[in-house]
C-alpha cells in the first residue's frame, strides 16, 4: 500500500542512491529540480529501460504537502498509456517519507525552450501543439482530475515521437479531484502558488474549487504565447500577475499579432474570458475549435482547377491525421474537377477507391480509439476515487494512531507516576509503623503517649493518601487500558484499509491493465490506419501527377 503518511517534523536524510538501488533503480545522474522536486536519470535494472526518478524535496515548509500531491499524482497516472500524457511507471514513499515517482524518460526540449530559442510559432503549428494538450486533459478530467499547472515549462516536444511536434503533458505533480481533500493541502495558499501565476486561472488565484475550465484557461494563456511570443500578463511582481488575471483583460491578440487569422484569435479570447461560464466547456470543444480554425487555414478547395494550372497541393506533415483527411479531400477535388465525369484514367478511378477505403478504415479506428480510451478513462476514475478514498481513510488512522500512542505513552507515564507515588507512601507507612512498633512491648505507662498518637495519625494519614493514590493508580490504569485498546482497533482498521489497497491493486493490476493495453492498441490502430490513408493519399498524388503529365 502506498500510505500517505502525516509528516510533522524535518524529514531525516537517507542514501536516496542505495534505497532506490534496493527498489530496482540505478541513479545516473540529476537532470534538473524544481520549487518541490529533483528529477534525476536512472536505469531499471528489470529491463535496462531508462526512466526518470522524480523525488520530492525536503528543504521546503511544505513537504508534507507534496508528498501527498505526488501521491496523487501516482494514483491518477499509475497504469495509464496514452501517447500524450507522460507514463508513470511506479510510485511510492520512501523511508525518510519523500515521494518519488518513476516516469518514462522522454527526449527532447519543453515548449518554453522552443519559444525561447526560435520565438513565437506560426498558427498551423500553435494548433497542433494545443490540440494534443487538449488530448492529454480531456483523458485528465474524464479519469476526475484537474492539472491546474499547465504552462509551456510542461509542454515537452518529443524528439522520437510519432510525428514532428508530438506532445507529452508533464508534471501532474498538482492534480486536484473534484472531491478534493483539505488534508493534502491543494488549496492555492502558502508559499507555492498552486498554478503557474503566467498561466493562472482568476478562480485559482481567488482560491475557488477548480474544474476543468481552469485548464482550459491556461490552454488560452499558452496558446497565446505560442502565438504573440509572451504570456498574456508579463511582469516582475507575481503578485501583480495574478491580480491582472483576475482584474484586466488581455490584449487584443490580433492587434499584438496582426498575422493571426480571427477564427483563431476568438478562439484564445474564448479560452481567457475571466468567467469560466464563457469558456468553452469541455476539451472536446476546444479540440472542435481547433478542427475548425485548421479547417479555415487550409483554405478550403480555392478555385476550381483549369487543365492547364492543374495545382500541386503542399503534403501535410506526417502523422497529423486531421490534416491528412482534409488533404485527401482537397486531392480527390482536384481530381474530379482536372477529370468530370467518367473520363477519369482507370488509374486514378483505382487510386480514388484506396483513398475512399483508407478514410473509412482511419475514421473507424479512431472512433474505436476513442471509445476504447473512454472506457479505459471512465474505468480508472472509479479506481481513482476508491483509492483517494482509502488514503483519506489511512491518513486519518495515521494521525489517530499517533494521538492513540501519545495517549497510551501519557497514561503509562501517569500510572508510572502514582505507582511512585504510592511506592512513597508504602515507604513512609513502613517507616511509622517500624517507629510505632519500637514504642510498644513495654509498659504503657512508659509510653510518650503524644509521640505514640502523632505515629498513629501518621500512619492513618498515610493509609488515607494511600486510598487517594491506589485509586489515582486504578484511573491511570484504566486509562492506559482504553488507550491500549483504541490503539488495538486502529491498528485493524488498519489492516483493512491495508487489505482493500491490496484488492484496488489487484484491480488495477487486473482490469485496469487490461483496459489501459486494448486503448494503447487502438491507439497504435488508429496511428497504422493514418499512415494507411497517407500512403493512399501519396499514391494518388503521384497517379495524378504522372496523368497531368502524360506519363
Amino acid at each position: 500500500m502506498e500510505r500517505e503518511p502525516t509528516i510533522t517534523g524535518p524529514i531525516n536524510r537517507i542514501n536516496v542512491a542505495g534505497e532506490l538501488l534496493r527498489l530496482g533503480y540505478t541513479l545516473l545522474g540529476k537532470l534538473g529540480e524544481g520549487a518541490t522536486s529533483e528529477v534525476f536519470d536512472a536505469r531499471r535494472r528489470e529491463d535496462g529501460r531508462r526512466v526518470a526518478v522524480k523525488i520530492g524535496r525536503t528543504d521546503i515548509p511544505e513537504a508534507a504537502a507534496i508528498v501527498s500531491r505526488m501521491q496523487t499524482e501516482w494514483n491518477v497516472g499509475r497504469g495509464l498509456r496514452h501517447p500524450h500524457l507522460v507514463s508513470v511507471l511506479e510510485g511510492g514513499v520512501l523511508s525518510d517519507g519523500r515521494a518519488f515517482l518513476v516516469m518514462e524518460r522522454l527526449n527532447g526540449h519543453d515548449l518554453l525552450q522552443e519559444l525561447e530559442t526560435n520565438g513565437r510559432l506560426d498558427p498551423l503549428r500553435a494548433l497542433r501543439i494545443t490540440r494534443q494538450v487538449c488530448e492529454a486533459l480531456q483523458v485528465l478530467h474524464r479519469r476526475g482530475a484537474i492539472h491546474r499547472d499547465v504552462k509551456p515549462e510542461n509542454v515537452f516536444l518529443c524528439a522520437d515521437g510519432r510525428h514532428p511536434d508530438h506532445v507529452k503533458l508533464i508534471d501532474l505533480g498538482i492534480l486536484a479531484l473534484p472531491d478534493d481533500d483539505p488534508e493534502r493541502q491543494h488549496e492555492a495558499t502558502g508559499q507555492f502558488i498552486m498554478g503557474t501565476p503566467l498561466y493562472l486561472a482568476p478562480e485559482q488565484a481567488t482560491g475557488e474549487q477548480p474544474d476543468p475550465r481552469t485548464d482550459l484557461y491556461a490552454v488560452g494563456g499558452v496558446l497565446y504565447h505560442m502565438l504573440s511570443g509572451r504570456p498574456p500578463f508579463e511582469g516582475d511582481d507575481p503578485t501583480d500577475i495574478v491580480s491582472r488575471h483576475v482584474n484586466a483583460e488581455v490584449d487584443n491578440l490580433m492587434h499584438v499579432a496582426p498575422d493571426v487569422p480571427p477564427i483563431v484569435s476568438a478562439l484564445v479570447h474564448q479560452c481567457l474570458e475571466k468567467d469560466r461560464a464563457r469558456r468553452p466547456k469541455n476539451a472536446a470543444a476546444v479540440i472542435g475549435a481547433v478542427d475548425a480554425c485548421l479547417d479555415e487555414l487550409a483554405g478550403g478547395f480555392g478555385p476550381t482547377p483549369s487543365m492547364p494550372s492543374a495545382p500541386f497541393p503542399e503534403i501535410p506533415a506526417p502523422g497529423s491525421a486531421g490534416e491528412w483527411l482534409r488533404f485527401a479531400d482537397l486531392l480527390s477535388h482536384y481530381v474530379g474537377a482536372y477529370w468530370p465525369g467518367d473520363v477519369q484514367p482507370a488509374v486514378i478511378r483505382s487510386s480514388l477507391r484506396d483513398v475512399a477505403n483508407a478514410r473509412d478504415a482511419l475514421v473507424r479506428a479512431q472512433a474505436e480509439a476513442d471509445g476504447r480510451r473512454e472506457q479505459a478513462d471512465m474505468s480508472a476514475r472509479y479506481r481513482i476515487e476508491q483509492r483517494e478514498r482509502l488514503n483519506r481513510q489511512a491518513r486519518r488512522i495515521a494521525a489517530a494512531m499517533e494521538r492513540a500512542r501519545t495517549r497510551l505513552r501519557e497514561a503509562l507515564r501517569a500510572a508510572d507516576r502514582c505507582a511512585a507515588a504510592l511506592d512513597l507512601v508504602d515507604d513512609r507507612y513502613d517507616r511509622e509503623m517500624d517507629a510505632l512498633r519500637g514504642m510498644t512491648g513495654g509498659r504503657v505507662t512508659d509510653v510518650d503517649f503524644t509521640e505514640f498518637m502523632a505515629r498513629h495519625q501518621a500512619i492513618e494519614a498515610c493509609l488515607l493518601e494511600r486510598s487517594a493514590r491506589t485509586a489515582q493508580l486504578a484511573a491511570a490504569r484504566d486509562e492506559e487500558q482504553r488507550a491500549a485498546e483504541q490503539l488495538a482497533e486502529l491498528r485493524g482498521q488498519e489492516v483493512d484499509v491495508q487489505r482493500a489497497m491490496a484488492e484496488a491493486d489487484l484491480d488495477e493490476q487486473d482490469d485496469g491493465y487490461r483496459n489501459e493495453q486494448s486503448a494503447a492498441r487502438s491507439d497504435d490502430d488508429a496511428v497504422t490506419a493514418g499512415r494507411g490513408l497517407e500512403q493512399a493519399t501519396l499514391r494518388l498524388l503521384v497517379d495524378y501527377v504522372r496523368s497531368v503529365r502524360g506519363r
